[in-house]
């Protein structure tokens, strides 16, 4: 800055989102991406859909990965109970099936709730098969069943070996199993691929397992509450898996004052409301990630001066400032890399993605992804004055920055719980985006030296545009898949109608 030098050392900035003059019309119609709403500004919201196209592509590959040695464990057990040969021929196993395997199989194709293949598993039929395959695996086993195939795991040392090595690979890819669905080979087992735990299951089925669900209820916004008054750590623990971690990155944006970065910042309440929304958009998509995997909980119960020289001093904003999120992030890719080493050699898989593969190896592409939030994390600190973002991370996000495109498509219904009562489905939403005007000014303003001239020098506010997804929490009555549900969305345009014709 001509001049001028600044110290943003005693810097402390205040985030704002004004109450903006609205007009008696319509509601507005959501945007399906953001590619046309974003102003350059990278907010938080764009790096999270950029990490879900990864996660999505990185957890396809797994799975790919992962069915190999599935498929050989299936087939040793198909002669051991019915339910393992209904589920083999689900994905793709070419075998005869008893009556009892094809009234099996039957029955978990009719229960659209559990059987239609979310997420990124509509990308191909190799896809489709291993979810309906490992989704009728995760229901309760016949007491005659439990006895057969624990008894043929333990009478052959190498098919019990390569049980056990399959569920500790979904249990650090997502989450350990929930503690009502035990795996077989442990006290009271009868879930062959057991589902795994995930706070928000643990907290709905906590608080509604047998009584009725009340009118008004959000989980979403109830995890917001426990987590603020400390009734609900994210923190990870030994036991933990990725989507653990994921989440406890999240925790930054709902307790921002208790973070390294919570000194440099104040908030007005319109802006933490933001971030509210940001944090249920961002659990959505990763729960959608993780859609086969996690436990879905049946739960509730039936119911100006002249001539004078002016330097204006601004915050310089060019991502917005989360760096705990960032940060933690970054550290989940870590971990998640280490996962997916047990599968063999990262330099030999590749991400997939609803086209076919990607060009680039998984282990490329995992240190890029990682980079970018731990770049995102430097330029963040270093436009709060926490520290100097030097090196080629901070130099790769701002390169990234500069070329983002924003044209993805994330819209998505994913189910939360189902309401036994009302005999419908909790789902967490995104029905597209939309903007707010951020404001940001200096609630304390860095020192200023003039090293030039004699100028007098005028703090001001700066503005950027926040592109955001926008979250729903609704009941419906029939799941959507992704295709469905953009087609919904395309129709009806605005959130009420969407919702109200869910």
């Amino acid at each position: 800055m001509d001049g001028v030098q600044l110290d943003l050392a005693p810097q402390v900035l205040l985030l704002a989102i004004p109450d903006e003059i609205t007009r008696e019309k319509g509601e507005e119609a959501l945007a399906p991406t953001a590619g046309r709403l974003s102003d350059g500004f990278i907010s938080a919201s764009m790096l999270a859909v950029n990490a879900k196209l990864f996660d999505d592509g990185l957890f396809a590959a797994a799975e790919l990965a992962a069915q190999r040695r599935k498929v050989d464990l299936l087939a040793s057990l198909v002669h051991v109970a019915p339910v393992i040969a209904a589920a083999a021929r689900l994905g793709g196993l070419e075998l005869p099936l008893s009556d009892e395997s094809q009234r099996i199989r039957a029955a978990f194709v009719a229960a659209e709730q559990i059987s239609k293949p979310l997420g990124f598993y509509t990308w191909n039929d190799a896809l489709r098969r291993i979810f309906q395959q490992d989704r009728l695996l995760q229901q309760r086993l016949e007491p005659s069943d439990v006895q057969a195939l624990t008894e043929a795991l333990e009478a052959v040392p190498a098919t019990k070996a390569s049980y056990a090595e399959y569920l500790a690979f979904a249990a650090r890819l997502t989450n350990p199993a929930h503690a009502r669905t035990p795996a077989l080979m442990q006290p009271g087992g009868a879930f062959f691929f057991p589902p795994s735990r995930s706070h928000e299951s643990d907290l709905v089925g906590r608080l509604y397992h047998d009584r009725p669900i009340p009118a008004g209820f959000s989980l979403a916004d109830e995890i917001i509450k426990r987590v603020r008054d400390g009734s609900l750590t994210l923190a990870p623990t030994e036991a933990s898996g990725w989507y653990d971690l994921q989440v406890w990155a999240l925790e930054s944006l709902v307790l921002p004052d208790r973070m390294p970065e919570g000194a440099r910042l104040r908030m007005n309440e319109r802006y933490r409301e933001q971030l509210d929304d940001l944090f249920k958009a961002i659990l959505s998509l990763a729960r959608e990630t993780h859609v086969k995997q996690l436990l879905v909980p049946t739960v509730g119960a039936a119911m100006g001066r002249g001539r004078e020289a002016v330097v204006s001093v601004a915050p310089e904003l060019t991502v917005e400032p989360l760096v705990t999120y960032y940060r933690r992030r970054a550290q989940g890719y870590a971990f998640v890399r280490h996962v997916l080493e047990s599968l063999g050699p990262l330099n030999t898989m590749r991400r997939l993605t609803a086209q076919g593969p990607a060009t680039r190896s998984l282990d490329e592409e995992l240190a890029d992804v990682t980079v970018l939030f731990e770049g995102a994390a430097a330029v963040a600190g270093q436009e709060l004055g926490m520290h100097v973002a030097t090196g080629a991370d901070a130099e790769r996000f701002r390169e990234w920055a500069s070329r983002h495109n924003a044209d993805q498509d994330v819209r998505m219904m994913v189910p939360a719980f189902y309401d036994i009562g009302r005999r419908k489905t909790k789902v967490w939403a995104i029905l597209g985006w939309a903007t707010r005007l951020l404001k940001v000014s200096f609630a304390a303003p860095p020192t200023a030296y003039i090293v030039e001239g004699r100028p007098r020098i005028v703090f001001e506010s700066a503005f950027r545009r926040i592109a955001y997804p926008v979250f729903a929490e609704a009941y419906v009555s029939r799941l959507l898949d992704r295709d469905e549900f953009r087609a919904h969305c395309d129709r009806y345009k605005t959130r009420a109608e969407i919702l109200r014709h869910l």
